[in-house]
């Protein structure tokens, strides 16, 4: 059947550009079938559809040039750097595809032709990543893998994804659990009263340490601390009162305590200038990650057999098991934004659209 007729105002657009009765406009990927928002502006989205246009068009004739000088065999390997060149481009985690792209590359088995690459290819390269790189890097290579083979079966070099049986490997989480006795022994051993405040925040609000470093003093009004989690990419918005406590520490006072001596917008920020940071900035990931490590190994805590050390990442969970045993289970999944179908009304799925209001009793 033909495609249907452009309208009248329209026959000078270039190919896959689209707008809606709204006057949103949008470019559609003839070859994924994804489309991306483009704004009002027309001119605009006309000069960004034709670039986009003449791209397509260059790795189409690179395909071409590559099926003619193969002879029309196009491996894994090669499908992969194709793969790179189109899906790397504004990725937030870009690094991270490369070394799983790369992974399979330098497989043995990625020489084979995609439409002869089997199941039992994709499962011995996922072992293969497992044994030497551990199961959660081969976890993530598998799910590489089969994006790669779903964008090869769109352009129609396969009709069928190796991938889709080939079993995740097993994970086993080692990492000890932190109990509140190895909390409270890991913060009084801690030289720096940025971490020490930092451990509290987790502690007291559940949040995870890239919310932690992020929270500022504007983010407390109306006797609420509004987080937008950075996990969820703001959709899960959580409004906790400053009366959320444990034990004699609550929130309001944590907060407080954060403020001192030193101009800053940040809760966890340096006190101090060195010529990596200045006085004031807010502390970054790394540096907190390294100065608990430090903490937590001057601690001395007893490691059980076959653990590794605890990492700030688990006063998130010592948060939910005392946040659930002195205020219940549901408002300890509503302090920590997770969803289930178990929720009450108050934890309800708004779908990003509204701050929900965590209370207790």
């Amino acid at each position: 059947m033909n495609a249907r007729r452009r309208q009248a105002n329209r026959r000078n657009w270039p190919a896959n550009l689209y707008q809606n009765t709204n006057g949103y406009l949008w470019f559609k990927n003839p070859v994924t079938g994804k489309s991306a928002g483009l704004g009002t502006d027309l001119q605009k989205a006309i000069r960004d559809v034709k670039a986009a246009n003449l791209k397509l068009a260059e790795l189409q004739t690179k395909r071409d040039l590559l099926s003619m000088t193969s002879g029309g065999v196009v491996t894994v390997a090669m499908h992969c750097a194709e793969y790179q060149k189109e899906y790397i481009v504004g990725k937030k985690r870009a690094d991270d595809m490369k070394s799983q792209l790369k992974a399979i590359r330098d497989d043995p088995r990625s020489a084979k032709p995609v439409d002869q690459f089997a199941p039992k290819d994709a499962a011995e390269l996922i072992k293969a990543a497992a044994e030497t790189r551990g199961a959660t890097t081969a976890r993530a290579i598998r799910s590489r893998l089969k994006d790669v083979f779903r964008d090869a079966i769109t352009r129609g070099l396969v009709d069928r994804n190796p991938v889709d049986s080939v079993l995740k490997p097993k994970v086993t989480v080692t990492r000890m659990r932190m109990s509140e006795s190895d909390f409270w022994k890991i913060h009084d051993a801690s030289s720096q009263q940025w971490l020490k405040n930092a451990m509290l925040l987790a502690l007291i609000s559940g949040q995870r340490l890239g919310d932690v470093v992020s929270m500022r003093f504007e983010d407390v009004r109306d006797g609420f601390l509004w987080i937008a989690q950075r996990k969820s990419g703001g959709r899960t918005k959580l409004k906790i009162p400053l009366s959320v406590a444990l034990e004699h520490h609550s929130l309001e006072s944590l907060i407080a305590q954060c403020r001192d001596r030193y101009v800053s917008r940040f809760m966890i920020h340096y006190s101090d200038t060195r010529y990596s940071h200045k006085r004031g900035q807010a502390v970054s990931i790394a540096s907190l990650q390294k100065a608990f490590a430090v903490a937590r190994d001057s601690a001395e805590i007893e490691l059980p057999e076959g653990a590794t050390p605890t990492t700030f990442h688990e006063i998130r969970s010592l948060a939910a098991r005392m946040h659930a045993k002195q205020h219940g289970n549901a408002f300890a999944q509503a302090l920590l934004g997770h969803k289930s179908a178990a929720m009450t009304d108050l934890y309800r799925d708004v779908r990003g659209q509204q701050w929900i209001e965590v209370k207790a009793g």
